[in-house]
């Protein structure tokens, strides 16, 4: 890592057991000499809130991207539920993200976008409904399922993206 630069750093992951998520001697280099992410061990806990706070460039959408399967890491494990998901793609991985600008599909309804990675995954329609039926009523957009993003206000729009990660996530909807 170059002078001035910062990089996201753990400290080692508890004694307490698994966690639910797991960077175990996790690095993150582009180039092969700056580094983005260095030694992070983290375990997180089912259930448990974490935020990552950090100045611009210390590694904290990298380790976010690392974890969805955006980014493979240089170096180091990262395990769901005790199993490695570092090599998979993200479609394998059924983690939900939310971009900073939702990212949502301007063609199509809400409840699209939201059962849209249910889809890809070549889920039942049937099961597809349900769960975006489940997942627009946690978020209290059941009445706007037939509106396009266009048609919501920006806490509308984030809440549909919200919903649309913990649809896209078995144990979340």
């Amino acid at each position: 890592m170059s002078a001035g630069q910062a990089a996201l750093s753990a400290s080692p992951a508890t004694a307490a057991g698994p966690g639910f998520v797991e960077f175990n001697e996790v690095e993150k280099s582009y180039d092969g000499r700056t580094f983005a992410v260095t030694r992070m061990n983290l375990a997180v806990a089912r259930g448990e809130f974490l935020t990552l706070l950090g100045p611009s460039g210390s590694g904290k959408t990298t380790t976010l991207n690392m974890l969805a399967g955006f980014e493979r890491p240089t170096h180091g494990t990262i395990t769901l539920e005790g199993q490695p998901v570092d090599r998979l793609p993200p479609y394998e991985r059924n983690i939900g993200m939310v971009f900073q600008n939702y990212a949502l599909f301007p063609h199509m309804s809400v409840a699209d976008n939201v059962g849209f990675p249910l889809s890809v995954r070549q889920v039942s329609k049937a099961d597809i409904a349900a769960r975006v039926a489940r997942a627009l009523d946690m978020v209290r957009l059941n009445q706007f399922s037939d509106r396009r993003p266009a048609q919501l206000s920006g806490g509308q729009q984030q809440r549909v993206a919200l919903a649309r990660a913990w649809c896209s996530s078995h144990a979340w909807c």
